[in-house]
C-alpha cells in the first residue's frame, strides 16, 4: 500500500514538473537569451532535485496507531512513560539522550495517535500513558508534583502530622510561607490533600486517600537519589 502510494504521488510531481518545464522552455524560447536559458535551467535542476529526494527519502510515510511505534526512538519514549509517568519534558530527553527538541517532536506523534496524553504542571508539561484512563493521569500529576523537594516534604509532613495550617507547615518545615500555599494549592487541585475551611483564618490540611498512595508509589519510582527537583 505504501508502495503504490509513493509510486502515485512521484508520477505526478514528475509529471507536473515535466508540464512545467515545458510550457516554460516554449515560452521562453520565443525570445531566447542568456537570462532565460539560466532560468530555464534552473527550474530544471529544482525540479529534479525535488522529485530524487521524494523518492530517496521514500516519499510521504503518515505515523499512524499502527506503525507509530515502529521506531526504536517513539518505542523507548513509550516504555519510559509508562514506567514511569508524570516525567517532564527535558528529563524523558536527559534520560533516554535525546535532544529536547527531538523528543518534543516524537512526544508529538505519540501524542497525535492517542497513545500518550499531557498536562502543564507547575510550569512543566508532563507526559503520561492513555492507557489506564483517569488513574493514569491522576498517578502522573501526583509523580510530577511529588518531584519537588519541597511538595514531597509537605505531603509527608501532612501524612505524619494530619490537621496542621499553612503557617504551621510552614514552621515545621522552615519554608516560607507563600512557597507552601503555593504547593498546597497544586496538591489540593491535584486532589492529594483536603481542607478543613471551617476557620476561614486557619484552614487545616489533611491527605487524601490518593495522596496517601501517591506518597507510597512515589518511593518506588524514584529513579536514582537526587532526580527529584
Amino acid at each position: 500500500m505504501h508502495v503504490s502510494r509513493k509510486l502515485i504521488i512521484g508520477l505526478v510531481m514528475l509529471l507536473f514538473a515535466s508540464s512545467f518545464i515545458v510550457e516554460t522552455v516554449a515560452a521562453e524560447s520565443l525570445k531566447p537569451n542568456f537570462d532565460t536559458i539560466g532560468i530555464t535551467i534552473a527550474v530544471v535542476v529544482a525540479a529534479i532535485a525535488t522529485i530524487i529526494t521524494f523518492l530517496t527519502l521514500g516519499g510521504i510515510k503518515y505515523v499512524t496507531p499502527e506503525n507509530v511505534l515502529d521506531t526504536e526512538v517513539r518505542k523507548n519514549l513509550y516504555h519510559y512513560i509508562d514506567e514511569y509517568p508524570g516525567s517532564h519534558l527535558r528529563e524523558i530527553a536527559r534520560e533516554l539522550a535525546l535532544k529536547p527538541s527531538n523528543a518534543a517532536w516524537h512526544l508529538r506523534k505519540l501524542e497525535q495517535t492517542n497513545l500518550v496524553r499531557s498536562r502543564v504542571i507547575g510550569g512543566k508539561k508532563i507526559f503520561y500513558l492513555v492507557e489506564g484512563g483517569i488513574e493514569a493521569r491522576r498517578e502522573a500529576i501526583a509523580e510530577a508534583i511529588l518531584r519537588n523537594k519541597n511538595a514531597r516534604g509537605i505531603m509527608i509532613y501532612l501524612h505524619d502530622n494530619p490537621g496542621k495550617h499553612l503557617l504551621e507547615i510552614a514552621t515545621a518545615l522552615q519554608l516560607n510561607h507563600h512557597t507552601v500555599k503555593w504547593h498546597i494549592r497544586k496538591m489540593f487541585l491535584a486532589e492529594l490533600i483536603d481542607g478543613d475551611t471551617s476557620n476561614s483564618a486557619y484552614p487545616i490540611y489533611y491527605p487524601t486517600e490518593i495522596g496517601v498512595q501517591a506518597v507510597k508509589n512515589f518511593t518506588y519510582h524514584l529513579k536514582k537519589p537526587g532526580t527529584a527537583a
